[in-house]
């Protein structure tokens, strides 16, 4: 039988007082969203290394944020990795454009398509997916929890601590964007 979010948080909560190795709980966690974690990381990173980094720390943040997790009644774990995914990727991104170095034209040519992909029909994929990267990050989360990840207005809201008002007009922001860079 298949336990529920709140059932699983419980369990973890519990279990955080016991000694390593990671509770069953957790693990039980992680085998849910493991996906749902390394398909956002994917949309933030082009480097596969850099989505397991990314993956791998949003999994040490979750584990380690278990115990802390209130969510109120009817909370929506999901929303909850979502956001720890989504933040532990910009502070990634962040922590590389400080470290970031001059391109040179052999890394800037290895980034090009090759003939045979702009043929197939998963560059139209690939074009939307670069024009995402290339929002603003405001417009990013919004594009890729609603659209991409299917959360409702209200759990955008949640996860971003905006309004749902605010989540809307970024969102159709968002888009416009995105119909001015894809074309």
């Amino acid at each position: 039988m298949s336990q529920t979010d709140a059932q699983l948080l419980a369990a973890a909560k519990a279990e955080s007082l016991e000694i390593p190795p990671a509770s069953r709980a957790f693990e039980a966690i992680l085998l849910r969203y493991e996906k749902l974690i390394y398909y956002i990381a994917r949309r933030y990173f082009k480097s596969y290394d850099d989505v397991l980094d990314a993956s791998q720390e949003a999994a040490l943040k979750i584990y380690k944020g278990l115990p802390l997790v209130n969510l109120p009644d009817g909370g929506n774990l999901k929303a909850w990795i979502c956001t720890v995914i989504a933040r532990t990727c910009l502070d990634t991104i962040r922590k590389q454009r400080i470290q970031t170095t001059e391109l040179n034209d052999d890394v800037m040519q290895s980034n090009l398509p090759s003939a045979e992909d702009t043929v197939t029909a998963n560059e139209r994929v690939r074009e939307i997916l670069q024009a995402i990267h290339q929002l603003p990050e405001e417009y990013r989360m919004v594009i890729i929890l609603r659209d991409m990840q299917g959360l409702s207005y209200e759990e955008v809201s949640n996860t971003l601590k905006i309004n749902v008002g605010t989540v809307k007009s970024r969102l159709s922001r968002a888009r416009a964007k995105l119909k001015q860079i894809i074309g």
